[in-house]
């Protein structure tokens, strides 16, 4: 998901705050939150009493408390993905939640027992909101502690199948990402598409959003599965090309080096390549753009105007460029901070504020919660041209409330 340097304004006033709060214009006139942001009026129930000395890093002094559980101990990779949100978390409470909530940082290590001990850990010490955890079994794991005790939580897996009301994944899913280039491609004339996944629980999901997406859209569809192996990416290639000569376009969802590998397998293979559309996913941010294979090729993304503003203070201030779950992580803890200022420390996150129809803006653009646990996100397309992604239509800026 590439991105230029250039600070963006939402940052430079709290005007902007209003527009992040309510998805509707904002102009001069305005002198506070406009109606897209629901105000649950007076609130019910009465302020929970926050225990002392709570146990995790603590970041500001609000009435208000929520929970981040972060993998932070974690060996390998997701150690820097833990790292991310903890940063954009702390970001987003040094410019509007030192005064309004009191973040808990605590530590899953990674482990659904640990995730579930520190719900319920968040819980007794009168928490009102819990962040994260980042893995689907820690996700489903935190929710035994924190459904009962009336603990909505706005997760960071991509995993849908643990969502549910009140346990709202705030990410980005196969599923969005798919119905939306999918959708693109058949208005702009693709009939016939070979999606290309990996024979794994990824690309179960990606097969199933495939048919899910094309169906509505009146595409035909033909899958290859592959073995995430050079040796089994040749074979499925070799097999696929009578069905990828008679497909108008190629869909590719795996990022990373897989979709030239793949292309350069059917090239191989026999395929004449010259006129099909080729198809990315939202993976796609980590792939090397440059490779010729991909010139022309279409794949969505987050329209990142408002990301490469906070990207540029995120590494003024911890020395990395982030990724979008140290996003992720600010828009989040900037949601929490702004309800409990809408809402009341009694009652700060209501199912009508968290699920409110007309949506909310942030630094990853226009997003919605839904009912069913999932969160509608705008997405731009992107076309490779030139050895990079070039926006070519942007993502919506905001939802319409029913």
């Amino acid at each position: 998901m590439s991105k230029s340097k250039q600070i963006f304004s939402f940052f430079k006033n709290k005007f902007a705050l209003f527009c992040f709060a309510g998805l509707v214009a904002c102009s001069s006139t305005d002198t506070g939150i406009r109606s897209g942001l629901p105000n649950s009026g007076t609130p019910s129930g009465v302020e929970k009493v926050l225990s002392p000395n709570p146990k995790g890093e603590v970041i500001g002094n609000g009435p208000v408390r929520v929970a981040l559980l972060v993998p932070t101990s974690i060996p390998g990779g997701a150690a820097a993905v833990a790292k991310e949100i903890r940063n954009g978390a702390a970001m987003a409470m040094s410019d509007f939640g030192q005064n309004r909530i009191q973040l808990v940082i605590k530590d899953t290590a990674g482990q659904a027992a640990v995730a579930q001990t520190k719900a319920g850990e968040a819980a007794a010490e009168g928490a009102s909101l819990i962040l994260g955890p980042l893995f689907a079994a820690n996700v489903s794991a935190a929710s035994g502690a924190a459904q009962p005790a009336a603990l909505p939580m706005l997760a960071f897996s991509t995993d849908t199948s643990v969502a549910r009301r009140g346990v709202y994944l705030f990410s980005y899913t196969p599923q969005a990402d798919t119905k939306r280039i999918i959708g693109y491609a058949a208005s702009r004339g693709s009939r016939t598409i070979t999606a290309f996944v990996p024979k794994n629980a990824e690309g179960a999901v990606r097969e199933r959003s495939f048919r899910e997406a094309a169906g509505r859209a009146g595409v035909t569809t033909n899958i290859v599965q592959y073995d995430r192996t050079p040796q089994g990416i040749q074979a499925a290639a070799q097999q696929a090309v009578q069905t990828v000569n008679a497909s108008d376009t190629i869909y590719v969802p795996e990022g990373g080096p897989v979709p030239p590998v793949i292309l350069g397998a059917l090239k191989n293979a026999g395929v004449n390549l010259s006129g099909k559309t080729i198809l990315g996913s939202g993976t796609w941010e980590s792939v090397k753009t440059s490779d010729p294979l991909l010139q022309n090729a279409l794949y969505p993304g987050r329209d990142v105007s408002a990301f490469n503003g906070f990207a540029t203070r995120y590494q003024s201030q911890f020395g990395a460029r982030p990724g979008v779950q140290a996003g992720l992580a600010y828009d989040a803890v900037t949601l929490a901070a702004e309800l409990s200022r809408i809402n009341g420390a009694a009652n700060p996150y209501p199912r009508t504020s968290l699920e409110s129809n007309r949506g909310y803006r942030g630094v990853n653009g226009a997003f919605r919660i839904r009912s069913d646990g999932t969160t509608d996100r705008g997405l731009a397309i992107y076309k490779i041209q030139g050895g990079r992604g070039t926006l070519i239509e942007g993502a919506i800026s905001s939802f319409s409330g029913s």
